[in-house]
Order: structure tokens, then sequence, then C-alpha cells
């Protein structure tokens, strides 16, 4: 199977209007129970020290770009980090209730699985794809 490959103009993604705080936190809010359920699901009371574990589930904004991210603590010996940041799932705004779902795959770069979203269609892609979920 061929590889399908989304080209966006870049005159489209000019014309983003720049979110307001209210409706950052109104996607966040709606964001909450997903989030929730993964850390219920996948942050465990007692993990394993010899290996880099989760402690943390949460999403955050950087521009009109929304992650799902996951943050991952490290005891052993030979670590580099004690702690790091792993974001999993990006959604781009593009316009009123409209994203551009991608998630961060294995080779280091984004795919976009879809353009066009609503954030409950979103919501609802996350919970139901386990290759959405956060690695933990």
């Amino acid at each position: 199977m061929k590889n399908k490959r989304i080209w966006i103009s870049k005159e489209s993604r000019k014309s983003i209007l720049k979110l307001t705080d209210l409706e950052k936190n109104d996607i966040m809010t709606q964001c909450q129970p997903l989030v929730e359920l993964f850390k219920n699901q996948y942050i465990t009371e007692n993990p394993a020290k010899g290996f880099d574990y989760l402690v943390d589930v949460y999403t955050k904004w950087y521009q009109n770009y929304f992650y799902f991210c996951e943050k991952f603590k490290s005891e052993h010996p030979n670590r580099i980090k004690d702690e790091y940041e792993v974001k999993f799932v990006r959604l781009e705004r593009i316009g009123k209730d409209r994203f551009i779902f991608s998630y961060f795959r294995h080779t280091g770069q984004w795919f976009i699985v879809t353009i066009d979203l609503t954030l409950k269609d979103c919501i609802e892609m996350i919970e139901a794809n386990p290759n959405f979920h956060p690695i933990g």
C-alpha cells in the first residue's frame, strides 16, 4: 500500500484565527475526562524503577497546537535526565471547532491522520484507537 501524502497550502494556514484564553480553556476542559482516563489506565502505583516509567498524562498548548503529553521519570543509574516529556497526539486548530489530527510516530515525525475534524470527533478517535494512547 502506498503512503498517502497530504499537502496543505501555506495560504490556508496563514488565515488561522488566534485563540483566546477562554477558547483554549474550553478545549482543555473538554479533553480532561480523556486525560483522567489515561492516568487511571496507564500510571501504575509501584512501577519498575529499573526502567523509565510514566508519572503523568496532561495537555498543553503551543500557538495553535494542542498536545496530549506524557511525562516519564527515570531512576536507573545510567539515566540522561531524571524526567522528560513526550508528546503523542497533536491537534492543530484550523478554524472554529476544526482541527488537523496528527500523532507522533516512532520515526520521530508527526503523521497527519485526518484533516477538518471537530474536537468531539478527535476525542472519540483518540479514545477508540490504542495507537493514540500513551506509551505507558
